[in-house]
């Protein structure tokens, strides 16, 4: 019985401790006024990093536009791919390492068409060892990367969004 209370003591004050020192989760991204919404062009629903973006933006409380005229924000992405290139060779001449990028081009607009942030590259990279001795994982461990890679880039960009946004949000106000 006493253990039982010691142990709820004991969650309750960890809980209150996480509460107020300010941790959050891993990627969480500050909400603003200006990020409830946002809109994309440039991709369709179909490709992979418009999914991440939205299950990020998601995440931080926001949503995406079904029209630009209803979006804090356009953004324009002009490019998103992943890259791959050798950057060792085996004594078999076979690739020991990888270079993986992905590369993501984009602009950010308001809704009537100004332009927030000009064209700008966004690029997460890894090097990623090709073991030759255990070939059965390779592909499923390169998948994982690029998709870390893709989930990282989709954060970033937000995170880009939200601070061009509050930046603006901030010059009106003075």
């Amino acid at each position: 019985m006493a253990g039982a209370r010691f142990f709820g003591f004991a969650a309750a004050i960890l809980a209150a401790s996480l509460a107020g020192c300010g941790f959050h989760l891993r990627g969480e991204i500050p909400q603003t006024s200006g990020v409830k919404s946002l809109y994309v062009t440039g991709i369709g629903r179909s490709n992979p990093f418009y999914g991440d973006f939205a299950q990020v933006l998601g995440y931080s409380g926001g949503s995406l536009a079904p029209a630009p005229n209803q979006a804090g924000a356009v953004v324009n992405i002009a490019l998103a791919r992943h890259e791959r290139r050798a950057l060792t060779l085996s004594s078999q001449g076979r690739a020991n390492t990888f270079d993986l990028t992905f590369r993501l081009i984009y602009d950010i607009r308001s809704p009537k068409g100004e332009v927030l942030v000009p064209r700008q590259e966004l690029e997460v990279r890894r090097d990623y060892f090709n073991d030759q001795s255990s070939p059965l994982g390779q592909g499923e461990e390169e998948a994982m990367y690029r998709l870390e890679m893709q989930k990282e880039a989709a954060e970033t960009l937000l995170r880009r969004v939200v601070y061009t946004l509050s930046r603006k949000t901030a010059d009106n106000k003075t």
